[in-house]
């Protein structure tokens, strides 16, 4: 076997190793969340998902996430609907309006962004943004709105980032082809290019609510921490993970309490799993 060969063959199993183990940790992550969350499964049965009554310290507990299953799919798709239109907007005017220098700026000014801790983005959010509200009684300065707001400007680097490397991907020949024919510039851009790339700007989407639904520290700070069914998006709730966070530091190990906790994470693997699978059959479903 010569150096090449030897060094090809080490490569392979090398990244083969490495996916393998990546397999196993996933499956681990599973099996983990899993065996912790039967106890309250089993206990408390479908009560975790139809009551909405959140008491794990009374002497008669109530373990109900309805609440905060409603309140992280709201404030997910609240979210969303704020940055994914503003993501795909950075990234279309970067892909095709932005000059060079204007495209480093953005693409500078994004990357900056991104790296802002997510307590930083809360705490601004508390101190400048949450007053406002008073002017418009509002009666909760922290509710579900100021929530999504907070997840939205977390979450835009990611998706502008994304959704520019689905335009780019696209063959330049392509765009060239219908301003050729007589399309304008945005027509070409908007109805050919993207039109090409939706199945990346899908997999974009996918992955910004993947992100979104994950996010704790904001939410915690600035969602309100009510455990209810919000009527208004001005009413404070509490996500799934705004729960985990906050008690998981106290909650006594092995408890049905514990237990309960550990069901909200399975509940959020549980929907993030579905949303990749999706993505996967529509992106390869689109590729064909």
């Amino acid at each position: 076997m010569t150096r090449r060969e030897y060094k090809n063959s080490f490569n392979k199993y090398l990244i083969t190793l490495v996916a393998t183990l990546g397999i196993f940790v996933l499956g681990g992550l599973f099996y983990f969340i899993i065996q912790a969350s039967i106890p309250a499964l089993t206990e408390v049965g479908a009560e975790i998902f139809t009551s909405a009554n959140w008491y794990p310290t009374y002497e008669d507990a109530e373990y109900g996430m309805l609440a905060q299953i409603i309140a992280s799919v709201l404030i997910t798709l609240l979210a969303s609907v704020i940055v994914l239109p503003l993501g795909y907007i950075v990234a279309f005017f970067m892909y095709d309006y932005a000059k060079y220098h204007e495209k480093n700026i953005i693409k500078s000014a994004v990357d900056l962004l991104s790296g802002v801790p997510s307590v930083i983005v809360g705490t601004f959010l508390i101190i400048y943004i949450s007053p406002i509200m008073y002017e418009f009684n509002i009666w909760n300065a922290e509710n579900l709105f100021l929530g999504a707001v907070g997840l939205a400007i977390l979450s835009l680097p990611y998706t502008a980032s994304l959704m520019q490397e689905a335009l780019d991907s696209v063959d330049i020949s392509l765009k060239e082809g219908a301003l050729a024919l007589g399309s304008s510039r945005f027509t070409a851009g908007f109805r050919v290019v993207s039109k090409a790339a939706i199945s990346g700007i899908f997999n974009s989407i996918i992955l910004t609510i993947n992100r979104v639904i994950g996010e704790t520290m904001v939410v915690l700070m600035v969602a309100g921490g009510a455990n209810l069914i919000p009527k208004s998006i001005f009413d404070p709730v509490r996500p799934l993970t705004a729960t985990i966070a906050g008690e998981m530091g106290e909650v006594e190990l092995g408890s049905i309490h514990y237990s309960a906790l550990f069901v909200a994470g399975l509940i959020l693997l549980v929907i993030s799993f579905l949303l990749t699978l999706l993505s996967r059959r529509l992106t390869r479903r689109w590729s064909h």
